[in-house]
This record gives C-alpha cells, structure tokens and sequence, in this order.
C-alpha cells in the first residue's frame, strides 16, 4: 500500500470534494409553507374558487335556459353551493399541504425556495403577487374566442366524423358527446 504524506492527503481530499457535484439541500416543510403563505396560498385560493363558481354558475345557467322556475333555480343554486364547498375543503391547505411540499420539495432546492420567498416578500414581488391573479384572469378572457372557436370547430369535425362513421359501414353507432364549450371567465376585481 502507497504511503501519502499527510500534506499530500490532505490536498487530494480537497481537490476530490472541490470536483464532487454539490448536493443542494431539500427545503424543509417550514420553508415551503412559508413559502406558501408568502405566496399568499389562501388568496390565490379564493380567487380560484371565485372564478369556479362564477363559472360553474354561468354554465348551468346556459344550460338550463330559461327552463328552470323560481324553485328549481333554487334546488340549481344549493347543489352548486354544496359543489363548491366540496371543492373548498378539497383545496384546503391541511389537504394540500402534504401535496406542494412534495412536488416543490422535489422540484426546488432549500436555496431556490428562499430566494423565491425573499423575493415575494420585497416591494417588487408583493406588488407582483397582488397582480397575477387580474393578469390571469384577462389573459383567460382574452383567449375565450379562440378557446370557443377550437372547441366549435372539434365539434363539428367530431359531428363530421361520426356521420362518417355512421354512413360508412350503415350502422348507427353511439354518438359521443361534443366537448362543453369554455366557460366564460370573469375579469377578478383589481387589487382583491
């Protein structure tokens, strides 16, 4: 066995850890839900609930026309509120929680978590946060016309294509239904 004098030990130790990739150190559940709350979770949460409903809201109502009563706009309105606390509890954060830690657990660092959480707790990043959520919700309504003519647009090739069918072999075959067509999203409330 090759004796290595201490000095020389010391500096091929060094040199090996210099050129060993750095294992950077997963964030802690602390730091990813601080990371969270600087996000400002619950907010982001209740605008997304806010547009569901609204939407969902929207849906049923074009759905049913003018067909429904008084009554029966009633029965339409309780089903979608308990729809919606479904939803609501489904994204409550104890029920999320064990989800975002994983996924950004595995995604990002400790270091890239606490710039991102330094960064929306500066000026810049605050006054970000505040405006996604109207960015979002005008870029989702500036795309509903082209959302709306590729959906028409699949529904008449889909239409198309099984008459296709249809005509082809003479048999009448199960008609898949059409996709819905988007609904349309709200334009959220500036600064709220």
């Amino acid at each position: 066995m090759i004796k290595l004098s201490r000095g020389l030990s010391v500096a091929l130790l060094s040199a090996a850890l210099c050129t060993a990739p750095a294992f950077a150190a997963r964030p802690s559940d602390a730091q990813i839900d601080q990371l969270m709350q600087s996000m400002n979770y619950e907010r982001m949460k209740g605008e997304m609930l806010k547009q569901m409903r609204e939407s969902a809201e929207m849906m049923a109502v074009a759905e049913a026309g003018d067909r429904l009563d008084d009554k029966q706009r009633e029965a339409l309105t309780r089903s979608l509120a308990r729809q919606m606390s479904m939803v609501e509890q489904m994204l409550d954060w104890k029920a999320v929680a064990p989800i975002y830690r994983k996924v950004y657990g595995e995604t990002f660092d400790a270091a890239e978590v606490q710039a991102i959480i330094d960064f929306y707790g500066s000026p810049a990043g605050r006054s970000i946060m505040e405006k996604m959520p109207q960015a979002m919700g005008r870029t989702m309504q500036e795309m509903q016309p082209l959302m709306r003519s590729m959906f028409e647009r699949m529904q008449r090739e889909l239409r198309d294509e099984v008459k296709d069918i249809v005509d082809g072999d003479g048999k009448t075959a199960p008609v898949p239904p059409a996709p819905p067509a988007p609904p349309s999203v709200p334009q959220p409330a500036a600064g709220g």
